[in-house]
């Protein structure tokens, strides 16, 4: 017997390079779903050649065209949903950032429900659903405790923003409420899972350059500890590790369907006073030389009841010092390489 075939989105981005090497380790086969050529060449020029007969790649230039899954689906087992409009340089957040998220969330569930044989899909979505845009710009959070059960925050896609990070945030809740309406009215035979990670944490494999690295949630860590940076920082966070082995677990019916936040400290919240300190630990002579001496710490506390993850994946996640470590450790290693 064949291992699955699990289709994952977004395979030429942090999270999902991450997703595919932890499901190819896992024994799935794997169709990666990318926008160009060209990042098929970027992928196979790190991907473990032990694992390049498990995988095949489709181009899908736009990922909202009528249509576009039909062929890939053919005799996938899994969907694994990870492509999102982010970081992108544009005011126009209704046509790049909002409609895309509805429009490719859509399209992705339509096309799953002409094909009998996927048992589930699994969405990664994150925490900022849960938080209104107003409480992010005022760094108030009006929430005690998160959970991943509670209501989460609506908006249209005419919505306007004042920062293009509040409109990736708002096109994850638009993505998320998509798939939770498209589930309620068409009651579709496969299961889903929501994963709702933090800020995500640590390595990219993906990355050439120590510039290319600093990019995305990686860059509220780096920049507070190469004191580029004087912003609150929310007192999340989780390891990429942790999160695309999640993504891959879900695929298992014994993982019930719903919402997953991922968050590795919990209720107990990620201490970013203890960041420096972390890497003084590990890379003591970088300090002064690559990463800052001294660093001020500004935080906006929210808290994280993780339990839900947990229990469900019998998991411990692993803590902030991991994180730390593994994400400067990386970024060291990238600037050795292009001196």
């Amino acid at each position: 017997m064949s291992a699955e075939l699990v289709l994952i989105t977004g395979v030429s981005g942090f999270l999902g390079y991450a997703i595919t090497i932890s499901a190819l380790e896992f024994g799935y086969r794997v169709r990666g779903v990318v926008r160009k050529e060209l990042q098929v060449d970027d992928i196979k020029r790190i991907l473990p050649g032990r694992f390049l007969d498990k995988i095949g790649f489709v181009v899908i230039p736009d990922l909202r065209v009528d249509g576009v899954f039909d062929e890939p689906l053919e005799g996938v087992d899994h969907i694994i949903h990870v492509a999102s409009p982010a970081g992108l340089n544009t005011d126009n957040f209704t046509r790049d950032y909002l409609e895309p998220a509805r429009d490719i969330t859509s399209n992705v569930f339509s096309a799953a429900s002409k094909f009998s044989q996927i048992k589930r899909i699994v969405v990664t979505s994150s925490l900022s659903p849960y938080i209104p845009m107003s409480e992010f710009a005022t760094g108030k959070i009006s929430k005690e405790i998160c959970r991943s059960d509670d209501e989460v925050c609506h908006y249209n896609v005419t919505d306007q923003f004042p920062h293009p990070l509040f409109a990736y945030a708002a096109s994850k809740s638009i993505a998320l409420e998509t798939a939770e309406q498209f589930i309620k009215d068409h009651k579709p035979s496969f299961g889903v899972v929501f994963l709702m990670p933090t800020f995500v944490f640590g390595p990219n494999r993906l990355s050439r350059t120590v510039d290319e690295f600093n990019r995305g949630s990686n860059e509220v860590l780096l920049n507070h500890i190469l004191g580029k940076s004087k912003s609150p920082l929310l007192t999340v966070s989780v390891h990429i590790d942790d999160v695309a082995k999640l993504h891959v677990l879900s695929l298992k019916s014994s993982v019930l369907t719903g919402r997953y936040l991922l968050d590795s400290e919990g209720t107990s919240r990620t201490n970013w006073s203890e960041a420096l300190p972390f890497v003084k630990k590990y890379y003591p002579e970088s300090i002064g030389k690559v990463f800052a001496e001294e660093v001020e710490v500004h935080t906006i506390k929210i808290r994280i009841d993780n339990s839900k993850a947990e229990e469900a994946f019998g998991i411990k996640f692993k803590a902030f010092e991991e994180q730390v470590k593994d994400t400067a450790g990386f970024y060291l290693g990238l600037g050795s390489d292009n001196r």
